[in-house]
């Protein structure tokens, strides 16, 4: 035995083997691994070969097993460009015959090779093994080798020029960088024929060959080689900026304390370790940082705005607008051909397309196959796992699928079509995608909640204002009562007084004022009422109080309540909803009115305040709020009063608050509280129209 070299060249066929096995077992497109399977154990047989020239000590053994082994070595290139035609998908019939041609010149030449003597001469010793001796027929193989292996070559590059999918296009890249690491090696096996005693890494090589193409054909989700080069320089220049320095330390303290303090020297090297396992992660996240934004800036600046669109979606509360920034932002961004997303329909929870138009809604079918969706995926993968969602996928061209969930549920999904330039979705673009779909889902199911609530909050003021109207309209019976009392003993006298003209005159004139006073009344109830739209615009609110006061004046006697209103002149418009201030100012004084004991005086006073606000106070001295419920009187459903809703004040504060104004409330048991409503001057002029 020569030694123990022979275990290179057997590990590596162990190792192809391993490779061919394990993409034949994971992979679902069976000609492709198939043929790759193939080629692996052509390689693994040459492997072997090596093997026995390197374990064999006597030459003839040496020369008999590598003779029958070297059948691998002649049947590979036309198994490597039978292989690539499938990892490329070349369907071409021209290309096929090739293969085969190449695999009868293949057997052709294992069978040749088997005689002894025709190929190899014999071999001869070198440092590692035996080496074998070529003879003239020899060269015609090399060239049946180097055609097949350029026409492989050739394959790939059209695959990359013209490529069906950015797969195919980052497989070819993966398939060229395998190409250079496998010349780089082989190149170490013709050295010791030169008289350079370099151990021939050619073994290596291939298995690390194999390994990447493996890798191109197995997995889906390809770390992009922007990131493989990042990650390796970045730990590089890490490991040297820590270690380099680290060594020198440690030499020159054991140096100066000598070889007689293992100890010591042990602790030291123990604790640059540990030092070496804290910088080098940090450095090298720093580092690899800097070197994605020189090296690759445009990868870096897309994923970078892909979080900042994540963080950025939680705050649009608008369905629509929600829907329209995600679309054109992942447009944009990823540079995709388009970006299609569904959302399921409340009423018939089914997935309907909403952007870039509206289209119909997915089949009971679909919709089950897209439930299982649980994270991003990529269309290769869910035809990989023949997902009944693949052939859908496949239909409308899309090649990346975001399931938008909520609580476990589908609540919608994004579908992207191809890179305009093939760009590859890698793992770290899904990663990224995951985060922006989980952000979108959440902001959708904000959406959702918040237009609900918006239903409620109008159910709940409507409500509020036919409570209030309800309030009134005992205090208004009496009012339009007395009128009705006059008009009613009016007309009862008239057919006596017919001829007294002075009769009918007063009476007639007083009877109208009367009714005049009752319509104006009726109409300010259904006005306050009637549930219109927000309309904001330019409001005086001196009138607007007036017509306040005059509608509780009737429910204040009731109570024997005064009402008093202060406006001081010059107080300019507000930027507001006038209905919604009458709204404001009625609870604030119903509450005030409520709260006032007989005689008691209820005072409304408007006026100019600073910073372009005008303040509208409401004043009672009734028995005021215990200061450890002032923080919760503008909370729904918190009330004091036993028949109270809870919803007037929070009611009250909302509007404020969407009126961009302010509400204080200042209170003191047994003296009275005060109410203080700011709002925000008017820019537009007032409207010759008034209020």
């Amino acid at each position: 035995m020569l030694g123990h070299d022979w275990i290179v060249p057997l590990g590596a066929a162990v190792a192809n083997l391993l490779i061919g096995g394990t993409v034949l077992w994971r992979g679902a497109r069976g000609p492709t691994t198939r043929t790759f399977a193939w080629m692996t154990a052509m390689v693994a047989l040459w492997n072997v070969d090596v093997f026995a020239l390197y374990y064999f000590e006597d030459p003839a053994a040496a020369e008999f097993w590598s003779r029958l082994f070297r059948t691998g070595l002649f049947l590979a290139p036309s198994a490597v460009f039978h292989s690539t035609l499938f990892v490329a998908e070349e369907r071409s019939p021209g290309a096929r015959k090739i293969a085969w041609i190449g695999h009868a010149i293949g057997l052709t030449f294992a069978a040749v090779g088997l005689v002894k003597g025709t190929l190899v001469r014999d071999v001869a010793p070198h440092q590692w093994g035996w080496y074998p001796i070529p003879t003239r027929l020899y060269a015609a193989y090399g060239a049946f080798g180097v055609v097949y292996l350029v026409m492989s070559l050739l394959v790939v590059w059209r695959r990359y020029k013209v490529p069906v999918s950015a797969r195919h296009r980052l497989q070819a890249k993966f398939f060229f960088v395998a190409c250079v690491i496998q010349v780089a090696f082989v190149l170490t096996n013709f050295l010791p024929i030169y008289g350079m005693n370099v151990y021939p890494l050619g073994n290596l090589g291939n298995v690390l060959w194999l390994a990447i193409i493996a890798y191109s054909i197995v997995r889906h989700r390809f770390m992009d080689l922007d990131y493989v080069v990042r990650k390796v320089v970045s730990l590089s220049m890490a490991g040297l900026c820590v270690l380099v320095p680290s060594s020198l330390v440690v030499v020159a303290i054991a140096r100066a304390i000598g070889v007689d303090a293992p100890i010591l020297v042990a602790c030291i090297v123990s604790a640059v370790g540990l030092l070496s396992a804290v910088l080098i992660p940090t450095l090298q996240q720093a580092i690899e940082t800097r070197v994605q934004e020189a090296i690759f800036a445009h990868r870096y600046d897309y994923r970078l705005r892909l979080r900042v669109l994540s963080s950025d979606l939680v705050h649009i509360l608008d369905e629509r607008e929600l829907v329209r920034r995600l679309g054109e932002a992942l447009t944009e961004i990823l540079e995709v051909e388009s970006c299609a997303i569904l959302l399921r329909d409340e009423r018939s929870r089914a997935l309907a397309q909403v952007y870039p138009e509206p289209r119909d809604k997915l089949d009971v079918s679909a919709l089950s196959a897209l439930d299982a969706l649980t994270e991003p995926m990529l269309t290769a993968e869910l035809e990989a796992i023949r997902s009944p969602a693949a052939p859908l996928f496949v239909a409308r061209g899309w090649e990346v699928a975001l399931p938008l969930r909520v609580n476990n549920r589908l609540t919608g999904l994004v579908a992207l079509t191809r890179n305009r330039d093939f760009r590859i979705v890698s793992r770290e673009d899904l990663t990224l995608l995951a985060a922006v779909a989980s952000a979108a889902s959440v902001a959708l199911e904000n959406a959702r909640l918040s237009r609900e609530l918006r239903r409620s909050e109008t159910a709940l003021e409507r409500a509020n204002r036919l409570s209030s109207i309800g309030t009134l309209a005992a205090g208004i019976a009496h009012e339009i009562r007395n009128p009705l009392t006059a008009v009613k003993t009016f007309l009862d006298l008239l057919p006596q007084r017919l001829d007294d003209p002075d009769f009918v005159s007063s009476f007639r004139e007083l009877s109208l004022n009367e009714l005049r006073r009752v319509t104006n009344l009726i109409n300010e109830l259904l006005a306050f009422g009637r549930s219109t739209s927000a309309e904001r615009r330019a409001v005086d609110l001196a009138p607007t109080l007036d017509q306040v006061v005059r509608l509780l004046e009737s429910t204040a006697r009731k109570r024997q309540v005064s009402l008093e209103l202060h406006a001081d002149s010059g107080v300019p418009p507000v930027w507001a909803d006038a209905d919604q201030v009458k709204q404001i100012v009625l609870n604030l004084v119903l509450n005030a009115i409520d709260a006032s004991a007989a005689d008691d005086v209820v005072s409304l006073a408007l006026y100019a305040g600073p910073d372009d606000q005008v303040t509208i106070e409401v004043r009672d001295h009734g028995t005021g709020i215990p200061r450890e419920q002032l923080e919760s009187i503008f909370h729904p459903f918190f009330t004091t009063k036993e028949t109270g809703t809870g919803l007037g004040l929070s009611l009250v504060h909302q509007m404020v608050v969407e009126h961009g104004g302010e509400i204080a409330v200042d209170s003191e048991v047994g003296h009275g509280t005060v109410f203080r409503v700011t709002l925000p001057v008017s820019d537009v002029p007032l409207q010759s129209t008034g209020t």
